[in-house]
């Protein structure tokens, strides 16, 4: 069975360099990614401001990192650092030896260790190496990461409508007088959209091993409470934009708009509709009830925060495997999500 947390989120963001890419000379880009959009010709290509899902990825698992250590979870000192190695290959491994030390091992008993181990004892080491993923390429122990992130990309209304730009701002390096050839004039280019993000949660695999068949009881223990701070550390993530680079002179001015979260139980994962168009709650909902129809051992329970005026589905009563719940922030759309999924996640425990 697969438990699975989706969402996404549509949010103002003005002047931003949350992801830049090269820098020509004294003049540094945001990255840029091309969309389709429709036309009355047909479809044509355009390049706009973007975030990467690296940038996304990177900025959860540092917040993560902040939380699991907060509550007494395990993390490494390179997690705590922001260096998300994990354990990557041998010469790797001498970073992680005060870490090994704690758990008995040495890098060469790791090193010499079976797959099943090493995947356990990585695990026991890292909540955040369980969460985001690893892949100790030595012997190919691999994790697929339980998050999951799209690009930052502006709205297709946005893109329509011309609520997107990019411009470079003028800054200069100032330096004594005389050093006056220290002195520079350097450009960085700003990003201001409507944008949209999506994120997937994978919160059955949280605490599962895969290359061994016995269950390990500390990990187990652990599972709610991991889940816990990997929704805790997404609810952090979307509230304050706390990811991508130059925060410290040019923290974006932000206003999240609406956002759809999705829970789903079943044999496949749910994953709700983009924010790209202002019918993403609408279709979201009804691929739910589509979806649920066609696979009855399924169950979606969707909240929603609709502050744009968007359009929203007609609720019917066709199906029992399907909840529609609006709460008056994007918050609250996140801590019900969270607390339904703890109950999902605790009576998984039992059986």
């Amino acid at each position: 069975m697969i438990v699975a947390l989706s969402l996404s989120v549509r949010v103002v963001v003005n002047a931003e360099a949350l992801n830049m890419a090269e820098a020509v000379g004294n003049y540094t880009r945001h990255r840029k990614a091309p969309i389709v959009v429709a036309t009355d010709e047909g479809y044509s290509v355009v390049y706009v401001p973007a975030v990467s899902g690296e940038s996304l990825a990177h900025g959860y698992q540092l917040l993560l990192a902040q939380l699991a250590k907060e509550r007494k979870l395990p993390v490494t000192k390179m997690d705590e650092l922001g260096y998300f190695l994990k354990f990557s290959d041998d010469n790797v491994l001498r970073w992680y030896e005060e870490d090994l030390k704690k758990i008995g091992y040495t890098v060469d008993k790791f090193k010499n260790a079976s797959v099943a181990e090493i995947e356990k004892k990585i695990l026991t080491l890292s909540t955040v190496a369980d969460v985001g993923g690893f892949l100790y390429t030595t012997k190919q122990v691999k994790r697929t990461s339980a998050i999951r992130f799209s690009y930052m990309l502006p709205a297709l209304d946005a893109i329509e409508k011309g609520g997107v730009a990019l411009t470079p701002q003028l800054h200069t390096r100032y330096a004594p007088p005389e050093l006056t050839e220290a002195q520079k004039l350097f450009y960085l280019e700003s990003g201001s959209a409507l944008y949209t993000f999506t994120a997937e949660l994978i919160a059955s695999d949280i605490s599962r091993l895969y290359y061994s068949e016995e269950e390990d009881p500390e990990l187990k223990r652990q599972r709610v409470e991991r889940v816990k701070v990997a929704v805790d550390t997404l609810s952090a993530l979307v509230d304050g934009m706390l990811f991508g680079a130059r925060r410290s002179r040019y923290q974006p001015l932000w206003n999240i708009r609406s956002i759809v979260v999705a829970l789903s139980k079943g044999p496949v994962e749910f994953i709700v509709s983009p924010g790209l168009t202002r019918d993403y709650i609408k279709k979201t909902y009804e691929r739910a009830v589509a979806l649920t129809k066609a696979l009855q051992e399924e169950t979606i329970n969707i909240y929603v925060y609709n502050g744009e005026n968007l359009e929203e589905p007609i609720i019917t009563s066709e199906t029992m495997n399907v909840t529609y719940e609006k709460v008056t922030s994007h918050t609250d759309a996140l801590i019900k999500a969270r607390d339904k999924l703890v109950k999902i996640i605790e009576a998984l425990q039992l059986i």
